[in-house]
């Protein structure tokens, strides 16, 4: 009888388990159905909204590609562990329910051994240290430093580019080894948010640290910096897990025992994922635990082990339930910005009156963020920006007596001028459009533009100048097509366009304001030139040479007139450079055509070589970090 009540399974906390499994899973299956489908790994990731709230707390902007929901979901892990205890490591972590699955493997083979005494102490100290390096290179740098590394985001990732793949390898083999040989390895000696969550149980030490650092910046002359507030905490962490083992008052929820009922058949010691000795203790304080209530399902005596005296075993499950249900629902109503930027004096922001926009979808990251507060920094009247990532928002406040709204839009606005196709040498004249597009804001709406009108045989290009709205001159010939046409696909209401291999799909949502023919059309050439940049860059030590040794080599260059040519300039050229002989890149446009000129050292080099390395099938570039990488050449010569 007894050995079928010990057969009982954890459903809450199974089922929770397998309900992270099954997103995953289902999440890896649509990305390989679904080639429009980009799925964020780490959406509601705490451990990185906790890493970019200390990066907002420290630099005033978020890490990049967090939001407010990572932020809340580590706000609401540490309310967790502070009321209930680490729930997240328990319940949800993917890292830590795949861990304990395969420690039990070790188990039933005998293999599993449970680390004690100075050497489990010592090794707890490898978390911290690991808390410590990434929250800090996370607030210098802005960006997750965790993605290096976490194997979680490695494997799902497929190794993106955030990953270094040495780094999450290492991991990988560490965790599935040690996790396999010795008990709970990955949790309690090498997870960083374990490490953050101890940190939380331990609440009154944290307290006390963060007000002594806030009353020394604060009444002090004494400046100093946040990492030193960063080790004392992990230190104090370190010291109060190895001294105590406990937390500190907290936190409210306990697994408790009735020794009057316990018959000491220490199955809750061997169910125990931590193998804490669950059967030694009225109230299980112990800093590992983790509310998993296994202990309280397996125990054969009813009444024995309870939560809080109370037969409350589904209650840690529903609080998990509860607490991302919460957090998921704040998340939707606040949200921090990306970036906070102000350079206006007081005075000035009494009087400023605020901007506001959706829908710039430049503005996707903290990098871009940036960039764009630094051309507003640059407009008189601007007193301060606020972005927010998640939904391409902006928020700009401006001094009403300098500049008003409209030159504001007017100052986000990026006007372009791009050639989409080469005419035939049949087309002489291109007609004319002018075009008013609203909700068309940004240099990525120009870009969905331009993979809508590459749709159409007949439209070779087009410019876009400031208006509400938008003015979009478009250059076609109405011979093959009609602007009606082009107007009914402007307001299709969405694009597909191929990114590499990857066919991707958005949703736009332009319309046409206006549609005015210009009287007089436009020659094929007059309409190139005026749309052709040059480009010209030295290098190889172009300067040490005197006119003598350098020799040219030129060739007609007429796909330089299309943007999208334009735009692999900087790799043909890299590609050149690779040999020294060669000095200076030129694209310029001579008579009627646009013309590649290279100046070359004639000692070195010869015409030969240069034709070769034009006519190469792969482009071979060098960056400054020293890697390199191919390219397949697009240019035709």
């Amino acid at each position: 009888m007894r050995k079928k009540k010990n057969a009982r399974v954890n459903y809450y906390r199974q089922g929770l388990q397998w309900a992270i499994v099954g997103l995953l899973a289902y999440m890896v299956v649509r990305l390989f159905v679904d080639k429009t489908y980009a799925p964020d790994f780490e959406a509601y990731c705490p451990f990185g909204g906790l890493q970019a709230l200390s990066s907002y707390l420290a630099s005033n902007s978020l890490a990049c590609a967090m939001s407010t929901t990572q932020i809340v979901m580590g706000i609401v892990l540490g309310v967790g562990v502070l009321l209930i205890s680490k729930l997240f490591c328990s319940y949800i972590c993917p890292i830590g329910t795949f861990t304990e699955w395969l420690g039990r493997l070790g188990s039933r083979y005998k293999l599993r051994y449970t680390i004690t005494g100075l050497a489990d102490s010592l090794l707890r100290a490898l978390k911290y240290i690991l808390l410590f390096i990434t929250f800090y290179f996370t607030v210098t740098s802005s960006e997750l430093f965790c993605k290096q590394f976490d194997p979680y985001y490695a494997i799902f990732s497929g190794f993106d580019g955030d990953v270094t793949v040495a780094y999450a390898i290492s991991a990988i083999l560490i965790t599935v080894l040690g996790s396999f040989f010795i008990r709970q390895f990955w949790c309690k000696y090498l997870c960083p948010l374990g490490a953050a969550a101890n940190i939380f149980a331990f609440a009154p030490v944290f307290a006390g640290i963060t007000f002594v650092y806030w009353l020394i910046i604060r009444f002090t002359s004494w400046e100093l910096h946040w990492a030193w507030y960063l080790g004392f905490v992990c230190a104090a962490g370190l010291l109060m897990e190895i001294l105590r083992r406990k937390g500190m008052y907290f936190p409210i929820m306990k697994i408790t025992r009735s020794a009057k009922i316990c018959t000491d058949c220490k199955i809750c010691n061997k169910v125990c994922p931590y193998a804490i000795k669950v059967s030694e203790a009225d109230s299980v304080k112990h800093i590992d635990c983790h509310m998993c209530v296994d202990c309280v399902v397996k125990c054969p005596e009813k009444g024995a082990l309870t939560i809080n005296h109370r037969p409350l075993r589904w209650l840690p499950a529903a609080s998990v339930v509860i607490l991302v249900v919460a957090g998921l629902l704040l998340a939707a109503r606040w949200e921090l910005p990306t970036i906070d930027v102000c350079w206006g004096s007081e005075q000035q922001f009494k009087n400023a009156e605020i901007y506001e926009q959706n829908g710039l979808k430049t503005v996707r990251c903290f990098g871009s963020s940036k960039s764009f507060a630094g051309q507003m920094e640059k407009v008189e009247g601007v007193l301060g920006v606020q972005t927010f990532a998640r939904r391409f928002g902006i928020k700009i406040f401006y001094d009403p007596s300098v500049i008003n709204a409209s030159e504001i839009r007017k100052a986000i606005f990026t006007p372009v001028n791009w050639v989409l196709a080469e005419p035939s040498d049949e087309v002489k004249m291109l007609s004319v459009a002018d075009i008013g597009i609203d909700r068309f804001f940004d240099s990525n709406d120009a870009f969905l533009l331009s993979e809508m009108l590459n749709k159409m045989p007949g439209v070779y290009g087009f410019e876009t100048l400031f208006g509400e709205p938008v003015h979009a001159r478009i250059y076609f010939n109405s011979n093959l097509l009609t602007i009606s046409q082009v107007c009914s696909l402007i307001e299709a209401g969405e694009v597909t366009y191929m990114s590499g291999e990857e066919q991707i799909t958005e949703d736009t949502e332009f319309r046409v304001g206006y549609v005015e023919l210009e009287i007089s059309a436009i020659t094929v050439s007059d309409y190139l030139r005026k749309s052709f940049k040059p480009y010209d860059l030295t290098f190889n030590e172009f300067e040490k040479y005197a006119a003598g040794e350098l020799q040219l080599f030129q060739v007609p260059f007429p796909q330089a007139v299309r943007t999208d040519k334009q735009s692999r300039f900087p790799v043909l050229m890299s590609h050149l450079s690779n040999d020294d002989g060669i000095v200076r890149f030129k694209v310029e446009w001579v008579d009627e055509i646009p013309v590649l000129k290279i100046l070359y050292v004639s000692a070195i080099t010869n015409a030969d070589r240069i034709k070769v390395l034009l006519n190469a099938k792969q482009l071979m570039v060098h960056y400054p970090d020293g890697s390199t990488r191919e390219f397949e050449n697009p240019f035709d010569f």
